[in-house]
C-alpha cells in the first residue's frame, strides 16, 4: 500500500534527477565541440529549460504534499566524447522514464489523479528526448 511519505521520497528522487540533469547538460554542452557540437549546443539548451520546469513542478508538488523538496542534484558519469556522452544521456532518460511511470502508480493509488497524469506525461517528454538522443547517435 502506497503512503504520501513513499510518493514524497519518490517525487524527491525524481527532483534531484531533473536537477542533474541540468546540470549535466550544461557540462555537456560545454565539452560539444565541432559542427555535431554545436548542434548538440543547441539541443541541450531547449531541454535544459523543459527539465528545469519539470523541477519547478516536482518542487511546488513535493511542497503542496507536505513534503521538502530536496536541493541536492544527482550526480552523474562524465564520459569522454560527444557519442559516450549522448549514450549516458539515453540510459538516464530510460531511467527517468522508468522513474516518473512508478511514482505515476503510487499517485494513482493514493487517488492523485492530477499528479499521475502529469507525471506519466513528463515520462512521455523523457521518452522523446531519449528518442530525439538516438536518432543523433545514428548519425555519428
Amino acid at each position: 500500500m502506497a503512503t504520501m511519505d513513499d510518493l514524497i521520497k519518490g517525487l524527491n528522487e525524481d527532483l534531484a534527477a531533473e536537477l542533474g540533469t541540468v546540470i549535466r547538460y550544461s557540462y555537456q554542452a560545454s565539452k560539444s565541440f565541432g559542427l555535431t557540437g554545436v548542434e548538440l549546443r543547441e539541443m541541450f539548451e531547449e531541454e535544459i529549460a523543459d527539465e528545469l520546469g519539470h523541477a519547478t513542478f516536482l518542487l511546488d508538488v513535493i511542497v503542496d504534499l507536505g513534503g521538502e523538496p530536496t536541493t541536492t542534484p544527482a550526480g552523474f558519469a562524465k564520459p569522454d566524447g560527444i557519442k559516450a556522452m549522448l549514450e549516458l544521456d539515453v540510459e538516464m532518460e530510460k531511467k527517468d522514464v522508468e522513474n516518473y511511470m512508478a511514482h505515476a502508480q503510487l499517485a494513482d493509488e493514493l487517488g492523485l489523479v492530477e499528479l499521475k497524469l502529469k507525471l506519466e506525461e513528463m515520462a512521455a517528454d523523457e521518452a522523446g528526448h531519449a528518442r530525439e538522443i538516438r536518432r543523433i547517435l545514428k548519425g555519428l
